[in-house]
């Protein structure tokens, strides 16, 4: 059995840590050893989690150990996965067992799938992806690396979806849309044609946000 340590003690890795007992291989082929956070005291307050183990830049993976990211912003995702990957860790995904996962669809390495996630077939997915409870995606879609789909977002079939691009909650990228690397697609957000790369989007239709 794999010894597995989430990076990040904020919010969101409380949130997977919580989902684990209902995803698939746990206290099976993993068992949770604790958090790598770089705040020592991020749990002070909290009660019924594993402990902060080290900081991701100070842990050095030992022969068992995987590993799963859990930061929402896909900067710093790539950030502290990069640096584990470069110290010879390795991921793993963390699929809850609501999730349907359809025929003929690859996914990469560092994926979380949360609940009630619905992904369809003949589908490209890249390294370190996040699927919010209840998002979902299309035949045909192609997500790139360490992109973050928020809960109840839908990319519709033939979609593609930039690597460490955002959608948040509730967004809508109409089928053979795509938007670019870098993107983000904010809440509630209806995509009807292309987004270049670095833009954010917000409305219906979606509009370039300045700031």
């Amino acid at each position: 059995m794999k010894n597995l340590l989430i990076i990040g003690a904020r919010g969101w890795g409380r949130e997977v840590y919580n989902m684990l007992p209902q995803c698939k291989g746990y206290e099976k082929d993993f068992s949770v050893k604790g958090f790598l956070d770089d705040k020592e005291d991020a749990l002070a307050t909290m009660q019924g989690y594993p402990p902060i183990v080290d900081s991701v830049e100070d842990y050095q993976p030992q022969p068992d150990d995987v590993f799963i990211c859990a930061l929402g912003d896909p900067h710093w995702k790539r950030y502290y996965s990069e640096m584990i990957l470069a110290k010879g860790g390795k991921f793993i995904n963390i699929i809850h067992h609501s999730a349907s996962i359809q025929r003929n669809t690859r996914m990469g390495c560092g994926c979380i799938v949360c609940s009630h996630v619905g992904i369809s077939c003949d589908i490209q997915i890249g390294d370190f992806v996040t699927f919010q409870a209840y998002s979902i995606v299309g035949h045909d879609a192609s997500i790139g690396n360490y992109c973050h789909l928020g809960t109840r977002a839908f990319m519709g079939g033939g979609s593609f979806l930039g690597e460490a691009s955002t959608m948040q909650t509730n967004s809508i990228l109409l089928p053979h849309v795509k938007v670019g690397e870098g993107c983000i697609v904010g809440a509630g957000a209806v995509v009807i044609r292309k987004v270049k790369d670095g833009i954010t989007v917000f409305g219906n239709p979606a509009v370039v946000l300045k700031f």
